[in-house]
């Protein structure tokens, strides 16, 4: 009897322990609508379909809008299938952790292990590139994800692998046809996978960009969760356009798999790769900052600005001398200490130089020529010997002012004979940043912005004052004095503008205009000669074309930053009565994302504007 009750109860615990089991695996329902599953198939919250449109991701075919059929799908061919897991290693890592299927071997996946090369990655760093104004497409700076291994020989894990996500874009493309196609969706974008090398090498060496790496605070489970998941999305297709749906975009919504919240939405009309660098270092990750780690990777270009900075006098001298004379420049009359310095500054110049002038034969030759016997000079001092530079980092990306603008003022014109007149304005800018807003995580001394609208209103009329499709303004001072080491200052402005200054009727016109110059740095300020060329409609007061020499001042003070420009116009037509233009503004930073402005122009008329601004 009690054999048979002993019988019985490991019976029962079975049967309890079964009916445990079964009771704490989900059905397919709540995994179909759990958010990690929805995220998977890149299905936003809220939304009924995938913003993936490429067939071949889904198993079912309606699996782009509906999440459950094409669960059971996956369910069944991976079950029916196993090998069916190296093509989609996240959906089978993310199923068996549910108990949904058993544990898969993705040692057996040939091209998976080889893209591996016999690394076990174990976390994910994002990484940022400072915006490159050489490349529409890079205005905004630039995102990566890398494949990180703790374990890695190099801090900077140059040999990790690493996603990219860009247009494709025909070698042979011009200009304007690659801007007017990547704002209006003329090109198919996806992921690619490289070494991280590679691309450091093209940031940092030969488009001398800084960059930011950012390592997630994940756990190794979600870390390889994510990684497998990129690795799905190799196989998928995108419409690209330039300011929304872009790297920093996609990107997002593939690191939303392991984020706690959303860092994008799809109503976002414009999604910069510095906006979501902000927002994810504002996220959470398993209630927890999403961020883990900071490391700053300086581009050739600024590591030899600050060490440049670091020389003495007399250090620089040989420098300077080193490659005005290379055939005669010596090292052997400096002491150790300071020919190593000077053998340090001179290596991160021919880095870059030789960066730059790769499709100058010539250059090149003369550059390697006078590397070669720095190189040599530089192996006869003893071994061993090192200088710990200091590298100062420039302000990170997150702490920019957030990109989008409401500015509210109120204008007065005053023109020669006529009573003064007062009006209301309103000026709305989607994206970016101008000159005189902080410089913290922003290109120095720059302006960039698109889409950027003003209105006015007096007592009896609204109307549009200017709509400036794009402005793009840069000074470039040099730090050395040396090749390649900036120095130039240049710009662009396309749109509509009323012209308040120059004429008695204020008509709207379309207006182009562009300036190239040298900029300067002096006792802290910024100087920047320039010639500017416009072209407009013709008015019998003005002509279409303008050109005009232009002195420009940039001014730091506590809490406020300052322009002045002054330039003298040349109307080919000499329609102008007044050529001399004069005007200044200055903003004080009132708040962290506020600022005042205060501006005055006079030119034949007289407008001064005061606003208030409103960063969002």
């Amino acid at each position: 009897m009690s054999e048979l009750m002993n019988k019985l109860g490991l019976i029962l615990v079975g049967f309890l322990l079964s009916f445990s089991t079964m009771a704490a695996q989900p059905s397919s329902q709540e995994l179909a609508n759990s958010r990690t599953w929805q995220k998977l198939l890149h299905l936003p919250n809220g939304h009924s379909h995938s913003e993936i449109t490429t067939p071949g991701f889904f198993l079912h075919d309606d699996g782009h809008k509906n999440p459950e059929a094409e669960l059971t799908t996956t369910l069944e061919a991976l079950k029916e299938t196993p090998q069916l897991a190296c093509r989609y290693p996240a959906r089978a890592h993310w199923l068996a952790q549910q108990g949904a299927i058993k544990p898969l071997n993705l040692d057996a996946c040939d091209e998976l292990q080889k893209w591996l090369n016999g690394q076990s990655p174990n976390a994910v760093s994002v990484i940022f590139a400072d915006g490159f104004l050489d490349n529409p497409a890079s205005f905004y700076g630039h995102m990566l994800i890398r494949i990180d291994n703790d374990n890695a020989d190099h801090p900077r894990q140059l040999l990790a692998q690493s996603f990219n996500f860009g247009a494709r874009v025909p070698d042979d493309e011009d200009p304007v046809t690659y801007i007017v196609k990547g704002l209006f969706g003329g090109y198919q974008a996806a992921y690619s996978t490289s070494h991280f090398y590679r691309y450091d090498i093209n940031y940092a060496d030969a488009e001398l960009r800084n960059l930011w790496s950012y390592r997630l605070a994940t756990s190794e489970a979600q870390s390889r969760l994510l990684i497998w998941h990129l690795w799905e999305l190799l196989q998928t297709d995108y419409t690209y356009f330039f300011t929304s749906r872009n790297c920093a975009y996609h990107m997002a919504r593939a690191l939303e798999l392991v984020t706690d919240g959303e860092l994008v939405s799809s109503r976002d009309p414009f999604v910069l790769p510095s906006d979501v660098i902000q927002r994810l270092n504002q996220a959470e990750i398993n209630g927890a900052a999403a961020i883990s780690q900071r490391q700053f990777i300086p581009s050739r270009l600024y590591q030899f600005q600050q060490r440049w900075q670091q020389l003495e006098a007399a250090e620089k001298q040989t420098v300077e001398t080193w490659l005005a004379q290379p055939e005669t420049a010596d090292l052997s009359f400096l002491d150790e200490a300071s020919a190593v310095r000077v053998s340090d500054v001179l290596t991160d110049f021919f880095t870059y130089r030789l960066s730059q002038t790769r499709d100058d034969e010539q250059q090149q030759e003369r550059l390697q020529h006078s590397k070669s016997r720095l190189l040599r000079a530089r192996m006869q001092q003893p071994m061993g010997l090192t200088h710990e530079w200091r590298m100062p980092q420039p302000s990170a990306p997150q702490s920019g002012q957030d990109p989008s603008l409401i500015r509210i003022g109120m204008q007065s014109l005053n023109a020669p004979g006529v009573d003064s007149s007062q009006q209301l304005t309103l000026r709305f800018r989607p994206t970016y940043y101008d000159v005189l807003q902080p410089q913290q995580g922003r290109l120095a001394n720059a302006t960039l912005t698109m889409g950027e609208l003003e209105v006015g209103a007096d007592d009896t009329e609204l109307q549009l004052n200017s709509l400036w499709l794009l402005r793009l303004h840069t000074l470039n001072p040099s730090v050395s004095g040396l090749p390649g080491d900036g120095g130039a200052s240049w710009g662009l402005q396309v749109g509509w503008q009323r012209d308040f200054l120059r004429q008695s009727e204020q008509r709207l016109s379309p207006v182009v205009s562009a300036d190239y110059g040298k900029a300067y740095m002096l006792a802290e300020q910024w100087f920047n000669l320039s010639l500017r060329a416009e072209l407009r409609n013709p008015t019998p007061e003005l002509g279409a074309a303008i050109i005009a020499p232009q002195l420009e001042w940039i001014g730091d003070f506590p809490g406020a930053r300052s322009q002045c420009r002054v330039r003298y116009e040349i109307d080919t037509t000499n329609r102008l009565n007044e050529p001399l233009f004069a005007g200044c503004e200055i903003a004080f930073h009132s708040a962290e994302n506020q600022d005042i402005r205060i501006a005055l122009q006079h030119q034949q008329n007289t407008v001064m504007q005061v606003a208030w601004s409103w960063y969002w």
